[in-house]
C-alpha cells in the first residue's frame, strides 16, 4: 500500500523524461516536495510534474523551478477551474524549456473563446477559493463515512477517494470491488474501477461532486451492504 516515490528506481534508469502526478491519479496521495526535489537531483533528465489536482491540497513544485532546469510543472483549467469542456492548461519551466516548447507548438493551439474563459475563471479568486474549499470539506465528509464502514482509503489531496469496499461480510478484494462497481452503476451512480492492475484491483475510485450527490453514492453503498 506504500505509495512513496522511488527515487533510486527513478535514478536506476537511462529515461530522459519522467512523469509523475502529484497529487497522484487514481490515489489522491500527494508526493512530499522534498521527494520531488530528491528526484530532480537524483535523475539524469527532465521531471514533468503534473499538477492537476494540485489546488486541492498538493504541495506545488514551483517554488522548485528557480533551482532545477530539468524541472516542469504543467496545470491544467479542467479540475479547480471546472473548465474541462475547454481543454486549457498551460506549463512552467526555465526560459531554455518554454522556448523549446514555444517552438514545436501548434500555430493555433488554444481559441480565443478558451482563453477567454481560462482568464475570467483565473481571475475570480474568490469564486475559485470558495468551490475549492467546498469539494475539500466534501471530500472529507466522505472519507469520514468511509471510514465508519471500516474501509481502507487512501489520504486524498484531490478531488477523489480511491477506497477499498468491504462487503457485508467484512469481505474485500477484486470481486468485492466489481460487484460494488456493477450494483452502483445500476443504481445510476458512475465510480471508476481498473481491474487489469494488482494495485488497483480492489479498489474503486470515487469522484468528489455535490453534497447530494455523494448522499446519493453513500445511500447506493449503504444499499449494496444490505444486498452483499
Amino acid at each position: 500500500r506504500s505509495m512513496e516515490l522511488d527515487v533510486r528506481a527513478m535514478a536506476a534508469t537511462d529515461a530522459k523524461v519522467f512523469f509523475l502526478t502529484n497529487p497522484n491519479a487514481p490515489t489522491g496521495v500527494s508526493f512530499p516536495l522534498e521527494h520531488i526535489e530528491a528526484a530532480l537531483q537524483a535523475i539524469d533528465g527532465l521531471l514533468v510534474v503534473d499538477e492537476a489536482y494540485v489546488d486541492f491540497g498538493g504541495e506545488t513544485a514551483i517554488p522548485l523551478l528557480k533551482d532545477y532546469e530539468n524541472l516542469i510543472v504543467v496545470r491544467t483549467f479542467s479540475k479547480s477551474y471546472g473548465l474541462a469542456g475547454m481543454r486549457v492548461g498551460f506549463a512552467l519551466a526555465s526560459e531554455g524549456i518554454i522556448s523549446m516548447l514555444d517552438r514545436v507548438r501548434d500555430a493555433y493551439n488554444l481559441d480565443r473563446v478558451a482563453q477567454s474563459a481560462a482568464l475570467a475563471a483565473f481571475e475570480d479568486v474568490e469564486y475559485f477559493e470558495t468551490q475549492r474549499q467546498k469539494v475539500v470539506a466534501t471530500r472529507e465528509a466522505t472519507l469520514s463515512e468511509l471510514n465508519k464502514l471500516g474501509w481502507f482509503t487512501y489520504p486524498s489531496a484531490a478531488n477523489l477517494l480511491f477506497t477499498e469496499p468491504k462487503n457485508g461480510a467484512g469481505e474485500s478484494g477484486a470481486d468485492v470491488a466489481a460487484s460494488l462497481f456493477e450494483f452502483l452503476k445500476s443504481k445510476r451512480v458512475l465510480v471508476r474501477y481498473f481491474p487489469k492492475h494488482p494495485l488497483t484491483c480492489s479498489f474503486i475510485r470515487v469522484s468528489i461532486g455535490t453534497d447530494a450527490e455523494m448522499e446519493a453514492f453513500l445511500t447506493a453503498v449503504n444499499a449494496w451492504l444490505t444486498n452483499a
